[in-house]
């Protein structure tokens, strides 16, 4: 652990981590930028723990500020990569619901080591989701969204995508950092709510 002291325990203190992560009904936000997401999720789910993972540490300390600001105590912040944090925390059928809200803001080929959207990542979210959770996601990269379709409901199986929940999704979505850049920009959305099965 002496390894991430750095950047994952700068945050939050040890024990509120550890503690925090025994409970099995978290609310997971990965890449939570500047944090406006993640303080709607702890407003809107304060009986549960809300977990946000931020790559960046500058905006990972201004959801710290968010999250102290509105006094929300259900709520943490983690910053680093969510593919060591998540092994390293995330016990199996533990996430409730985990949301990720235009992760991919790199269109280039060569960015291809920032992109999440794969088996390997898929499979973890789905190790440690509980059945009946959901996966969130809201993307302005058509691919993205077809490569996790195909991933969770084809390839693992055991997930079903639920038109109703993503319209709710897309109408009830609060703006974030990317959101309001590529809305300015004209992009195209897409909006997916998967659930796992029984």
């Amino acid at each position: 652990m002496k390894l991430y002291e750095e950047k994952i325990f700068s945050l939050e203190e040890k024990p509120k981590i550890y503690e925090i992560l025994k409970t099995t009904n978290i609310i997971l936000e990965i890449g939570s930028g500047n944090g406006a997401f993640l303080e709607h999720l702890g407003k809107t789910f304060r009986d549960k723990t809300v977990i946000g993972v931020e790559l960046d540490i500058k905006r990972a300390k201004k959801c710290k500020r968010r999250i102290e600001r509105n006094n929300l105590e259900n709520t943490l912040i983690l910053s680093g990569n969510a593919m060591e944090i998540i092994p390293l925390f995330f016990r199996d059928n533990s996430v409730e619901k985990t949301y990720m809200n235009f992760p991919e803001p790199w269109p280039k080929s060569s960015n291809w080591r920032n992109r999440l959207f794969e088996i390997g990542f898929l499979s973890m979210l789905d190790r440690i989701t509980k059945p009946k959770g959901h996966f969130h996601l809201a993307t302005d990269v058509e691919n993205a969204f077809l490569t996790t379709n195909e991933i969770l409901t084809e390839i693992l199986g055991n997930w079903a995508y639920n038109a109703n929940l993503s319209e709710e999704y897309k109408n009830s979505f609060i703006p974030t950092l990317y959101y309001e850049k590529w809305l300015s920009e004209g992009r195209t959305f897409w909006w997916g709510v998967w659930e796992k099965k029984c």
